[in-house]
């Protein structure tokens, strides 16, 4: 009794709760809803190219700037006064804003391009797609500026509020699925959903900072501020551009395009799955831990830092353990438990099961990066980051693209988990490099 009450009061569990229905969220509507409804067809193939890229866009902010601000964040609090750090905090927010707004109408003009690019196979109705990306674009300029109010909330353990991400834009959109089903053009309606979802996250995140007691004000970027972002976000960011770039258009679009029509919402199916338990396990834990261990870098303490993150590497080893465990053992009633229902052709459900497995052969290792990153951002080690990323987006792509050959799309699933056993080694040596160790 006294284990599960002590249980109920840790951080990190209520954050897996919570991500874990936001996924869960994400899933239904990505995974499992779009392919219902739509098929693996030629529709399903547009938004969700059309979601993926504005995705990208907005991910590559969240997860290169999130975790190199909360450190910025925790430093800053300590060495100004309260008045100085809000006008610190506002201008960063409006900053964030400003410049994905910019990205919002560089998107809508190009659209065309972009999606043309990406989409080479005549079957696929580029026009169509490039619709759908211009009504998911708006997303970009509230998701940046939650960017900022999500590090802010973290860095002062607000990890609850933060934590509701996936579930506000995955919740809308499941919601129209619900409420208009039959209609004509919803794939229309979804892409409006999702944006609509990231304004009321950004409204969520707004209310959590103010009940902090920050308050607002439209405040210009001074350059201390540039130079301070410049040093913290500039090389992570950069190399999570090229990861997410490389890794989720390259690959999961671009080349997974050419197998065939129905391909890429196919392969989505069962990523999403994978990537709903690393982000919940993996991502969940770098998170509640990543501030603490800021704080202990601000004030010199390896030691400290190096228990939280033993601590934290056990914790995400036990877990993604087990879920490996699960996953390659129940990889084709999983598939069939969601799949099996709505697709008449087994031999799709049957393939979806083959990707899960594949995938999940790395599960613990995908679960080890981020925990093992958080290290890494806590010393504000960006080079080390930078590194990290350029070298593993790259060995993913030629690994994909070798084994795409002969495997097909299995071979795409494989990389994903060949990369992930390269990445724990490298991040290992980066590490110890700072003197930190993890085992």
């Amino acid at each position: 009794m006294a284990m599960l009450k002590k249980l109920l009061q840790h951080k990190t569990f209520w954050v897996m709760i919570i991500t874990f229905a936001g996924m869960g969220l994400s899933l239904l509507v990505r995974s499992i809803l779009i392919p219902t409804r739509f098929g693996f067809s030629g529709i399903a193939d547009e938004i969700i190219t059309a979601l993926k890229i504005v995705l990208v866009v907005d991910t590559i902010v969240r997860e290169g700037a999130k975790f190199s601000l909360v450190p910025l964040f925790v430093t800053r609090e300590k060495e100004m006064t309260r008045t100085a750090y809000q006008h610190f905090t506002n201008s960063l927010l409006f900053f964030f804003i400003c410049v994905g707004s910019g990205f919002f109408v560089l998107i809508e003009f190009l659209a065309p391009w972009i999606v043309g690019g990406l989409l080479r196979k005549p079957t696929i109705e580029v026009q169509k797609a490039t619709f759908l990306l211009r009504l998911c674009a708006p997303l970009i300029i509230f998701g940046w500026g939650s960017t900022v109010l999500g590090a802010f909330l973290n860095s002062r353990q607000r990890f609850k509020t933060v934590a509701l991400r996936n579930a506000l834009p995955a919740g809308a959109a499941g919601f129209v699925f619900l409420l208009l089903w039959n209609t004509q053009n919803l794939e229309n309606y979804v892409a409006v959903a999702y944006t609509g979802g990231f304004i009321a996250y950004f409204g969520w995140l707004c209310i959590g900072a103010y009940q902090t007691g920050h308050r607002y004000e439209v405040t210009g970027i001074s350059l201390d501020t540039l130079h301070a972002l410049k040093n913290s976000v500039t090389l992570p960011t950069l190399g999570f551009t090229i990861r997410q770039i490389t890794n989720r258009l390259l690959v999961e679009i671009y080349l997974v395009s050419k197998l065939g029509e129905g391909i890429i919402a196919l392969y989505d199916a069962a990523f999403r799955i994978f990537s709903a338990l690393q982000t919940l396990i993996g991502t969940s834990i770098a998170t509640t831990g990543l501030p603490d261990m800021a704080a202990n870098n601000a004030v010199n303490d390896k030691r400290k830092l190096e228990q939280t993150l033993n601590r934290n590497a056990r914790a995400a080893i036990i877990i993604g353990f087990l879920a490996t465990l699960f996953m390659l053992i129940f990889h084709e009633k999983i598939s069939w438990f969601i799949y099996g229902r709505a697709e008449r052709d087994d031999a799709v459900v049957e393939l979806i099961g083959q990707l899960l497995f594949w995938l999940s052969a790395g599960m613990l290792f995908s679960c080890l990066i981020p925990v093992l990153n958080a290290g890494l951002y806590a010393q504000k080690a960006y080079r080390s980051i930078f590194t990290n990323m350029i070298a593993m987006a790259l060995l993913n792509f030629l690994i994909a693209y070798g084994l795409i050959k002969t495997w097909w799309i299995l071979g795409v699933a494989l990389s994903v988990s060949v990369t992930a056993l390269l990445a724990v080694g490298n991040l290992t040596y980066l590490l110890r490099r700072t003197r930190v160790s993890w085992f």
